[in-house]
């Protein structure tokens, strides 16, 4: 039976006891930059942090790099710029005064000046400028404590330069003193905490200089004695003691250490005894910590020196440790002014290290470690009275930590052992005061372990006190020791020690009042409530009494539970109680039983909680789904306040999301949050704060999406002289106002938790806080004004800046509203008021004087006047007894047989007409003054028109024996031109011509037509010349001829009988029709007069067959409506009235009229208003001015009257101007002839006027009668309209549809065809097809994609300018616009 007990307990050590070593997790994570975030190369060769706080690495093969947290800016060699960097192979970074950057190269040194971003290769004159030997080579440079510069000259000693006297001391050997250096070949140096220099020359000499007196106060030659001799290149670092650490650039020969206290020097290596180095080649050694020595090793990692115990650890790149070095081969250390040590490799970028980088420790799992912790994913922790930790695994059964020997101790469940832990599945612990365990499991029920033998508690069927659910989530065991267990399923359990077994308390039933079966906390108040919360709300009941409350989630009360979800109950020191939930935290107001609530809005990292726990000083931790917040509560009076610093992943926790339950406070104070990959155990204490507020710098200025750089001309002008970083000040255009802005605090711990608050001062009314993603703000469209970029910011602990980093931006105005426009506007007004009053007091001055000139001006005026229309009343009486002279001798002519009498009666025509044609030139010259001329262009053969002109001098030709010729390039041309001033111009000139042409001279008229490069279609140029072989002009009078009343001189023989202004007016006529007009002349070479003027030749026969259609057909029907009526004789004749003032006149109408007319006489207007009143005549014939009521009032009158309204009205005047004749048609006249007329004219229009009356008579009664039957008969007009209507669309594309083919397909002829279109249209038959053709066309440029031109010669019309004349008139638009608008509405649709 012993025996039996004895392999028992063998085989529970064997089967489920494993002890294994647990290894101290490893303390030294790093954080990597490399190519994949910007890195030019992964080759890193050095590094410097300077004083505006940019990191710098230098590299080989890929340049210069700055580092501002976020982003790497590369400086690379460019061989066409002389200002880039000298090569791309990078060796040593050294930072001088003002900023310079000294940078070393394989390949040279050059200086990088970072305001203007320039690097200079030429380093002498800033060797001249600090007061440097000419031509040396600077090794070393260091910033002593006082901030003055000492640079390592090669070969030359030492250079002491003070930054604030700006002056130079040089320190070099001397063999006669031995307080001066030993030698001039310096290596390196470096300076204690009290300030005083150490050198190493490079034979190895090491020497301290007094800082005050530069003298030598210490020296030691026990590396050149004992070791080597040889010239090399030491690197010397003094640590916080003031020890020196020295390595060979590029020399495998270990560290020496010499401690400056005791004056002794010693030399570690591969192989030294007590402390050993990985490898003897060092690239780099710095001091982290105080006492620890970092030292760079290639191929050999870093070897970390303990001072105090002289013990070294090797941190080695371990390929499945997260955040390892990166790699063994090791090219540079660092240490910067924050702590943080930046490491440069070989090949793999740089990892950089700061204890407040990685904050946390972790433990977790790792293959390759037999000692690491066994399974990652932890659900629950318990201590024991040792320290040592219980650890729940999900999974993995049990843990055991025994932290004092690092051992871990497994438990796992054994089917065949009921005396094994009853599932792996451990989701909760708990440690009684009876130093029992309790397990809760998933499914495996409850187990008790009592340091031996596990004891269990499941669910059994028939037995009621056993366990109610098999799935344990929580336990807790309150103050008198009762032991309470949450279920999944089964309600609350309260463990009976006495039956050993289970107090149930369900929903609606058992001892207990609870609202759900799901229980995941449980926890006890001051005074003695127990809160136990679940899947709905929290009951908290007191055990005694019985007294009961129930908290809820009430969407209607704000202060309510946030969520009936619940995750953990938390009462901390002051007796508060914290509820965790998937929505939030809850703080219990226990005055009115309200809660405050905490969510991400107050700073939490993510609303689901998980655990609380609280550590020495009161304050709270709580686990999230999005890591660990640190609730700190402050109070303030007798008020607390609280905020939250939130850590995640970079901060070395195990996981974003950490396991319900899952954390533990230590007797030790340390605290234990566990998750799915492993867990994290720290002091809160040595979680430190950030203190040091982050510098901020502008790194980059875009605008419109451009990054501006420093020198670089934009728009044609520099806008940033310097960088960016040293930039206080941008000015922009009114047009450059769309720009970004992008800064970064130079916090290189956790730059991805800083944050930002920035204010555009002008535009922003309130500061915006952004994260570090954001750090690029673009402003667009500002107006002209005077801004300041203001931006703050704090670091991954929330230190904020104390004050701002600021930027002027000025956005210039346009010139149209800066100060200096304002300025001039100003200015121009004042002037402008000043001379008004200097205007207004000249006025004043001279009101007297000018109301006395304008008196007397106007009583000239008036005289003028009285003049003017003296001159143009007489020159109007000549034209009324030339009138009554012509009109009887052209009736004489023709009655007259007498070759006498018919000589003489012509010779009384021809001067009678020259007399006229004096008058006619006297009205034009008046004309000029008084009137604004127009042409009154119409059309014509104006060839025909030159000759018949010429041919009119044919008789003065002959009587004054001149040659008389008109020749023409061109046999007709029809275009648009002034007949009554071309003739006058032709008169003007052929009548000097013969004035000043001695007998058998030469007269020679020419009239050509050119073509023109003028774009609009048709244009020509006319050309006229007179050429005569008379007396010349003087070339200095060929402008002055064209002055009114210029009179040249002749010779003596001839007598110049001109007024002076026939060419005047040529001139002027000529300009009316924009032409011009020169003289070829010369005295006694005769003259050539040449007129240009711009002419449109009118269409030609082809395009105008519809247009000569209609003119024939009213001129063909004209004459056929005046025969309509016979002319009647007797009593039947008609009856004009004839109004004139001139008896004579009056006379002269009533004979000649009275065979054809009977005649009424009127002496005025007044008695002619009466006559016509009274007899009604059939037409009246008035002169224009007459007393009393002249023509223009007459026939205002009877035009305005009903009752004389339809009676047809002809004026006589001797005015010829054309704004007369439209004055007179504009109030009703029916014809105008101006005086002197041709009789026969007279008579046509009479008899015209009267039967178009007559027509129009019986046009009316048809019209009447037509509508009168229309109810009784079917309208035979509407079926002629109907027919003739699809005739013109079936033919429509034809051009050459005509009215009379129309009218033969109708079946009447063309003059009752016309009469029927005229009657029930009221449109002429040509009209009427044009009319349906333009309809079409309106359809197919609305709805077709055809063309202009195609259009018109679909619906008939063979010429797209006559097309587009007449569709313009119809529909006052022309196609092409038509076509364009509707186009555009479909698009809109």
């Amino acid at each position: 039976m012993g025996f039996n007990r004895a392999i028992g307990v063998v085989w529970m050590f064997l089967g489920l006891v494993v002890q294994v070593r647990a290894q101290v997790p490893e303390q030294y994570r790093f954080s990597l930059i490399d190519i994949n975030q910007g890195l030019s190369s992964n080759q890193v060769k050095c590094f410097l942090k300077d004083s505006r706080g940019y990191l710098w690495v230098g590299t080989i093969a890929g340049g210069l790099n700055r580092y501002d947290g976020y982003k790497l800016k590369v400086y690379k060699y460019q061989s066409s710029d002389t200002t880039s960097i000298i090569s791309n192979d990078v060796t040593r970074l050294l930072e001088g005064p003002d900023g310079k950057i000294w940078v070393q190269t394989l390949q040279g040194s050059c200086v990088f000046d970072p305001a203007t971003e320039k690097f200079h290769r030429n380093q002498e004159p800033f060797l001249k400028k600090y007061q440097l030997p000419a031509n040396s080579n600077i090794e070393d440079i260091l910033k002593d404590r006082e901030g003055n510069f000492w640079f390592v000259v090669a070969g030359q000693g030492l250079v002491k330069y003070n930054t604030k006297t700006r002056s130079s001391v040089m320190l070099k050997n001397a063999f006669s003193a031995k307080s001066n250096l030993s030698s001039n070949f310096i290596s390196s140096i470096g300076q204690t905490t009290k300030g005083d220099i150490w050198v190493v020359h490079r034979n190895g000499i090491l020497e301290k200089l007094d800082a005050k007196t530069l003298k030598v106060v210490e020296r030691n030659d026990e590396i050149f004695r004992n070791y080597s001799q040889e010239a090399l290149d030491y690197a010397l670092t003094v640590d916080s003691a003031n020890d020196l650490w020295l390595y060979v650039r590029e020399s495998a020969v270990g560290v020496y250490f010499y401690k400056s206290s005791a004056k002794t020097l010693q030399h570690f290596h591969k192989t030294s005894a007590g402390l050993q180095l990985t490898n003897n080649l060092i690239r780099g050694i710095i001091e982290g910590e105080a006492g620890k020595i970092w030292i760079g090793a290639d191929h050999g990692g870093i070897n970390l020196v303990d001072k105090n115990s002289f013990t070294v650890q090797y941190i080695r790149h371990k390929e499945e440790v997260e955040k390892s070095l990166v790699h063994n081969s090791i090219n540079a250390l660092y240490k910067d002014n924050q702590g943080i040590i930046w490491v440069g490799t070989f090949k793999k970028g740089i990892n950089y290290y700061h204890k407040n980088l990685v904050r946390f420790p972790q433990f977790r799992h790792q293959a390759s470690l037999p000692g690491s912790l066994p399974y990652d994913d932890i659900n629950a922790f318990a201590e024991d009275e040792k320290g040592n930790l219980w650890i729940g695994t999900n999974g993995d059964g049990l843990l055991y930590f025994d932290r004092a020997t690092g051992k871990y101790t497994h438990y796992r469940h054994n089917p065949a052992d009921a005396n094994s832990l009853s599932n792996d599945v451990v989701v909760s612990l708990l440690l009684d005061r009876n130093k029992n365990l309790w397990v809760g499991t998933y499914l495996g029920g409850l187990s008790r372990f009592n340091g031996k033998t596990f004891t269990h508690y499941k669910n059994e069927l028939g037995n009621p006190r056993s366990l109610s659910d098999n799935s344990i989530w929580e336990l807790y065991e309150d103050k008198k020791g009762n032991i309470w267990i949450g279920t999944l399923r089964g309600g609350l359990e309260l463990f009976d020690p006495t039956q050993n077994g289970f107090i149930h308390s369900n929903i609606g039933v058992g001892k207990f009042p609870i609202h759900c079966d799901y229980i995941s906390a449980i926890n006890e108040d001051r005074n003695g409530n127990l809160w136990v919360g679940g899947g709905f709300g929290v009951d908290v009941f007191n055990k005694e009494t019985g007294k009961s409350s129930y908290f809820f989630h009430d969407p209607k009360n704000p202060k309510s539970l946030i969520s009936n979800n619940i995750k953990f109950i938390h009462r901390d020191s002051r007796n508060q109680v914290w509820i965790g939930t998937s929505e939030g935290l809850d703080l219990y107001n226990e005055q009115d039983n309200s809660f405050s609530h905490f969510t991400t809005k107050d700073g939490l990292p993510n609303n689901t909680i998980t655990t609380i726990l609280e550590d020495k000083e009161g304050q709270l931790w709580v686990s999230t789904h999005s890591g660990i917040a640190h609730l700190m509560i402050r109070k303030v009076g007798q008020e607390y306040r609280y905020s939250f610093r939130n850590f995640d992943e970079q901060d070395g926790l195990q996981g974003k999301v950490f396991n319900e339950n899952a954390a533990l406070r230590t007797r030790r104070g340390e605290l234990v949050f566990g998750g799915a990959n492993g867990f994290n155990l720290f002091l809160p204490k040595q979680i430190q704060k950030n203190t040091a507020a982050p510098r901020l710098v502008f790194t980059d200025f875009q605008l419109f999406n451009q990054s501006l750089e420093a020198g670089k001309p934009v728009n044609e002008r520099v806008i940033l002289a310097k960088s960016v970083s040293d930039t206080k000040e941008i000015t922009l255009e009114h047009d450059e106002n769309v720009f970004s802005i992008e800064f970064a605090a130079l916090n290189f711990i956790h730059p991805e938790k800083n944050r930002y608050r920035y204010k555009l001062e002008g535009f922003d009314k309130e500061w915006h806080t952004v994260e570090s993603e954001n750090r690029k703000i673009t402003y667009t469209n500002l107006d002209p004004g005077h801004y300041t970029f203001k931006v703050m910011a704090s670091n991954n602990d929330g230190v904020w800046t104390q004050t701002e980093t600021q930027m002027e931006i000025t956005v210039q105005a346009p010139f149209w509203q800066t100060p200096l426009a304002f300025v001039l506007y100003g200015v121009l007004g004042l002037m402008a008021l000043v001379l008004i009053r200097r205007v207004e007091l000249k006025k004043r001055e001279t009101k007297f004087e000018l109301e006395q000139e304008r008196r007397a001006a106007h009583q000239l005026h008036e005289l003028d006047l009285l003049k003017i229309k003296f001159f143009t009343n007489i020159s109007h009486e000549f034209r009324t007894p030339l009138t009554l002279i012509l009109a009887p001798i052209e009736k004489l002519l023709k009655e007259v047989h007498d070759p006498d009498q018919h000589h003489q009666y012509q010779m009384i025509q021809k001067n009678a007409k020259r007399l006229l044609n004096m008058v006619n030139q006297l009205l034009d010259f008046k004309k000029m003054d008084v009137e604004d001329m127009k042409l009154s262009p119409s059309k014509g053969d104006v060839v025909a028109f030159v000759q018949e002109t010429v041919n009119s001098f044919v008789d003065l030709s002959d009587t004054k024996n001149i040659s008389l010729s008109f020749a023409s390039s061109v046999e007709a041309l029809s275009v648009s031109f002034d007949k009554d001033k071309l003739e006058k111009i032709l008169f003007n000139l052929l009548s000097n011509a013969f004035k000043f042409t001695p007998a058998q001279g030469r007269i020679e008229v020419e009239l050509h037509c050119h073509a023109t490069d003028a774009a609009s279609e048709g244009l020509k140029i006319l050309e006229l010349k007179v050429r005569d072989t008379g007396i010349g002009i003087a070339k200095e009078n060929h402008k002055k001829i064209f002055d009114r009343f210029f009179r040249d001189t002749v010779p003596g023989h001839m007598m110049n009988q001109g007024s002076g202004i026939g060419l005047a007016l040529v001139q002027e006529f000529v300009h009316l029709h924009g032409g011009v007009i020169t003289v070829d002349s010369a005295p006694g070479a005769g003259s050539c007069f040449t007129v240009t003027i711009p002419v449109k030749e009118s269409i030609k026969k082809a395009d105008v067959i519809e247009a000569v259609a209609e003119i024939q057909t009213e001129q063909e029907t004209e004459p056929t409506l005046a025969k309509l009526r016979p002319v009647t004789f007797a009593d039947h004749k008609p009856v004009v009235l004839v109004a004139e003032d001139n008896e004579d006149f009056r006379f002269y109408l009533k004979d000649s009229l009275s065979p054809h007319f009977n005649i009424l006489e009127a002496k005025d207007g007044k008695e002619g208003w009466q006559k016509a009143l009274a007899f009604l005549p059939d037409l009246i014939v008035s002169d224009l001015m007459m007393p009393e009521v002249d023509g223009m009032e007459f026939c205002k009158k009877i035009k305005s009257d009903p009752r004389t309204s339809q009676i047809p009205f002809v004026l006589l005047t001797a005015h010829t101007s054309d704004e007369k004749k439209l004055k007179g048609l504009d109030i009703g006249a029916n014809d105008y002839l101006t005086k002197p007329f041709n009789f026969d004219m007279l008579l046509s229009r009479i008899r015209n006027l009267i039967s178009q009356r007559e027509l129009l008579q019986k046009v009316f009664e048809k019209k009447v009668s037509v509508q009168a039957s229309e109810n009784e008969i079917v309208s035979l007009d509407d079926k002629l309209i109907r027919k003739a209507i699809k005739y013109v669309e079936d033919n429509l594309s034809d051009p050459e549809l005509s009215v009379e083919a129309m009218s033969r397909e109708l079946g009447v002829s063309r003059v009752h065809l016309y009469k029927k279109m005229v009657a029930i249209t009221g449109q002429s038959p040509v009209e009427f097809i044009r009319k349906i053709r333009l309809q079409h066309a309106l359809q197919f440029l609305e709805k077709s994609q055809l063309t202009v031109a195609e259009v018109a010669y679909k619906v008939g019309f063979n010429n797209r300018k006559y097309f587009t004349k007449y569709f313009k008139e119809e529909y006052n638009i022309l196609p092409s616009q038509y076509a364009e608008s509707k186009l555009a509405e479909k698009k809109d649709a």
